[in-house]
């Protein structure tokens, strides 16, 4: 693996590290904050909205009782709690229609819903069995009691100083003949806190008529009711008292009342109580900024942690366990929290040290470290897994969200699977059943297709009795009414041949002017057909022209060194030679023979390159370092032809799978037309970029000799920047340079912009 490679892996690894253990330290820093909260959550929870509400639906259900211990006689809920006047009306409108009167309907719903506030109110962990009770109604004086004390004396003078120091918490309220809340009297830690939640949750409630209503589903308060009732238009006005009248209740707890009513709560509510603390707020928003950082640094390219094998799991698998580690996270981490602040979980550990023989202080102690570093593991292993699956899901930056899905997504490459794998065969079976060659008589097309109809409908005829008689009247319309049709068909079928026969002909001028039926779709078909031919045409003239046009020059270029070297032959057999004119002729020889030799193997090497017929080696290649690389081995030719050139590359190094060899030759070919080709005293500029998927390569400069030619003619093979060929040369070093990075799968493009020259080369990034 590349040293670079294995850095970037080492630096994602640590900053994935560093956010995981820095959102531990903030949560397990939190520990002290969240046990500060939860001792508010115990101490007021006599006094809070969940327990005062109780007290408000005791109130409801105790007020029954004390009704039918007053009446002597069952009571029910909607007589104490609902006032329905009904009266007829003369009106033809009705907004709703029952099949009783609105009373009776409203009564059900209340009587069902105070049923249910008396499940929790005698509940053995309820209002009625957690506190002492007394209710007197003022009339009467009757009262109701679970108690043989008399706390109805509670807040008054006459409670004596015993009963006071027996109940520190009592509620006592006293309601009028309307039901409005007259005097409240209380006692507890924090009395004015508490005068003002019951003043609030109790005396301002309007509790009960909110629930009715919302469970009879008609109407909204104070609306006026019109229904329907043997046929006569009737309107309801509706009245819901929300508290018992006339009476006094009293709730009082004892010391031990309140402990056992804590210590229930404390038993249940541990969970509740720390995850209002704060835990669960904690928890999501440390969550969300890890996954903000997870799901974002894959868009910076050294990080790489998104790329790793271990990291690319479907995405449902993800998603899945992401949503069950909030679920399960949002349940269990309370109680781990609670576990560690409460001493627990020391507990539990200290129980199983006993076989260490120290002091019970000192296994205390090593039982706290023990706990505390199982709680470092369990949140370490929660941040890292949440961090984990979040970082999976990265992968969309670098796929996109169509190849992430394609990719990753099981539920999309099963159904893609099953889809293709039930088109394969409802196709392959429908190509069975409904084979029609439209070249062949209509008669035994049709009779196939009667067939199959037959047994469709002998199946559905099979379960009637006279259905046979029908089925067959109906097989024989069916057959003279789809022979008709086929032979519509053929008629079309045949327009279709006569067209394609054309076609074939060469007549490429073919009119599609008829009406072809069933077959009308074709003619774009056709049409497109006649335009690939005109262009396979155009290409093939075109390519005759090339060829005629490279043999002349290939005999051109041939001849010119062929010729010098025959003469020079000639001139050495002269016998009158000096020594120095045969040197001359010698060198001059070698030096046409060398171009020659030259022409030939480029001549070679470009038509194995465009046959395909080249073996590649490919490795791992520093692209910009070959590419400095071969400009050293021309750096002398280069200051001949007095240029200077600018290279513009990126610090860090870029791998490509290349063809060392074939990759030299590319660059080495472009350097040499460069310094052929540009202007003297000028700029060369040599560009590398790297973008997010591929690396982009640009070669400008300024030409010597006008460019009279288009620019994609530079790369075929025996072109010249000068159309006059004067200069050395084979044409072929373009075309060999584009062939070699084709053959690499990359892009080589030529563009020219007055006498500006510029080659640009991509590969895409693997």
């Amino acid at each position: 693996m590349d040293t670079k490679l294995k850095n970037n892996k080492k630096i994602s690894l640590l900053i994935a590290f560093l956010l995981i253990t820095i959102a531990v330290v903030i949560f397990c820093a939190q520990y002290p904050v969240f046990k500060k909260n939860v001792e508010k959550y115990k101490v007021n929870i006599l006094q809070a909205e969940g327990f005062l509400t109780n007290v408000y639906r005791g109130n409801a259900v105790l007020y029954r009782e004390l009704a039918e211990r007053v009446a002597g006689e069952s009571v029910r809920y909607r007589d104490l709690y609902l006032d329905i006047e009904e009266k007829l009306v003369d009106s033809d409108t009705s907004y709703y229609s029952f099949g009783e009167t609105w009373s009776e309907e409203a009564g059900e719903v209340m009587d069902s819903m105070m049923e249910y506030w008396e499940d929790i109110v005698l509940d053995p962990e309820g209002i009625v069995w957690a506190a002492d009770y007394c209710m007197v109604d003022h009339a009467t004086g009757v009262s109701i009691s679970n108690t043989g004390k008399a706390i109805d004396k509670l807040g008054t003078n006459e409670a004596e100083e015993e009963l006071k120091n027996l109940y520190p918490y009592y509620i006592k309220l006293s309601f009028n003949d309307a039901g409005f809340l007259e005097h409240v009297s209380v006692r507890g830690e924090n009395s004015e806190e508490l005068l003002k939640a019951v003043q609030n949750t109790i005396g301002r409630s309007r509790f009960l008529s909110n629930s009715f209503w919302e469970q009879s589903h008609f109407g909204r308060e104070g609306e006026d009711m019109y229904f329907l009732y043997e046929g006569q238009t009737m309107k309801a006005s509706t009245t819901v008292y929300n508290a018992p009248r006339n009476c006094t209740v009293c709730y009082a707890f004892s010391r031990q009342q309140m402990e056992n009513l804590i210590a229930n709560d404390s038993g249940r509510s541990w969970y509740y109580y720390y995850y209002y603390s704060g835990v669960e707020g904690s928890l999501i928003e440390l969550c969300c900024l890890l996954a903000i950082f997870a799901f974002v640094l894959p868009l910076w390219k050294r990080y790489t942690l998104h790329k790793a094998k271990l990291v690319q799991i479907p995405m449902e698998l993800a998603i899945v366990v992401i949503l069950m580690e909030l679920t399960v996270g949002d349940s269990w981490l309370p109680s781990l929290v609670s576990g560690v602040n409460e001493g627990r979980l020391a507990q539990m550990v200290s129980g199983s040290l006993g076989w260490l023989g120290l002091a019970s202080y000192q296994i205390n102690r090593i039982a706290s470290v023990i706990a505390w570093c199982i709680n470092l593991a369990v949140v370490y292993l929660a941040f890292g897994l949440w961090f984990y699956l979040v970082t999976s899901l990265g992968q969309v930056w670098e796929l996109g969200i169509r190849g992430y899905l394609r990719e990753r997504s099981l539920i999309l490459r099963y159904t893609r699977r099953i889809w293709g794998f039930s088109k394969r065969k409802v196709r392959t079976l429908g190509e069975e059943l409904l084979h029609v060659d439209l070249g062949e008589k209509a008669n035994k097309t049709v009779f196939k297709l009667v067939a199959v109809n037959f047994i469709i409908l002998g199946v559905i005829c099979a379960m009637w009795l006279f259905g046979w008689v029908a089925l067959v009247i109906y097989s024989i319309v069916l057959y003279i009414v789809l022979k008709k049709y086929v032979q519509k068909i053929q008629k079309q079928y045949h327009k279709l041949l006569e067209a394609t026969e054309s076609i074939a002909e060469g007549n490429l001028q073919t009119k599609f002017d008829k009406d072809w039926g069933v077959f009308e779709s074709y003619k774009d078909e056709l049409v497109k057909i006649q335009s690939g031919f005109s262009r396979a045409v155009e290409e093939e003239v075109k390519s005759q022209k090339m060829k005629t046009e490279l043999i002349t020059n290939v005999s051109h270029d041939l001849k010119t060194p062929l010729t010098a070297i025959t003469t020079y032959i000639e001139l050495l057999k002269e016998e009158d030679l000096t020594r120095e004119q045969q040197k001359e002729y010698l060198a001059v020889l070698e030096k046409k023979a060398l171009r020659l030799k030259t022409l030939i193997e480029d001549l070679f090497e470009v038509s194995k390159a465009s046959s395909g017929n080249v073996t590649l080696n490919l490795q791992e290649v520093d692209i910009g370092n070959l590419m400095r690389q071969v400009y050293l081995e021309y750096e002398d030719k280069v200051e001949d032809a007095d240029l200077i050139f600018r290279f513009r590359m990126p610090d860090e190094k870029i791998v490509l799978k290349l063809d060392s060899q074939k990759t030299y030759r590319i660059f080495e070919n472009l350097y040499t037309n460069i310094i052929k080709y540009a202007m003297p005293h000028t700029r060369v500029y040599v560009n590398l970029e790297q973008a997010e998927k591929e690396i982009m390569i640009e070669l400008k400069n300024m030409s010597r000799v006008e460019l009279n030619i288009p620019a994609e003619s530079l790369t075929e093979r025996f072109v010249r920047g000068d159309s006059s060929r004067n200069t050395e040369g084979s044409g072929l070093g373009l075309a060999i340079a584009r062939s070699f990075v084709e053959l690499q799968r990359g892009e080589m493009k030529v563009d020219i912009d007055g006498d500006l020259f510029k080659v640009t080369i991509r590969w895409k990034l693997v």
